[in-house]
């Protein structure tokens, strides 16, 4: 039981950081200066878990669409501007 509960609380703050990711995708990239705090701060999640979460989906854009293609270029950079400004946080 105490593994359970270990293996959940470590799981936990992924997921937090997940739900905060996708909470930054449907908002306009002008409210990401203000919105990233706030959610960081109400989520209680880290500025490394967060980071992690969009490098996770960044390697998944890169793997996963046409090399070069310029989908997979707007993309990469969109979620490079957004790990930029977390680490501005």
């Amino acid at each position: 039981a105490a593994d359970a509960a270990a293996t959940a609380s470590k799981k936990e703050p992924e997921n937090t950081a997940s739900a905060l990711f996708e909470q930054i995708l449907h908002i306009d990239t002008d409210e990401w200066d203000v919105e990233i705090p706030k959610g960081i701060e109400a989520a209680d999640v880290s500025k490394d878990a967060l980071i992690s979460e969009v490098q996770k989906t960044m390697e998944g854009v890169v793997l996963g669409l046409e090399n070069g293609s310029m989908a997979q270029r707007v993309q990469a950079e969109y979620l490079r501007e957004l790990v930029t400004r977390i680490e501005a946080v």
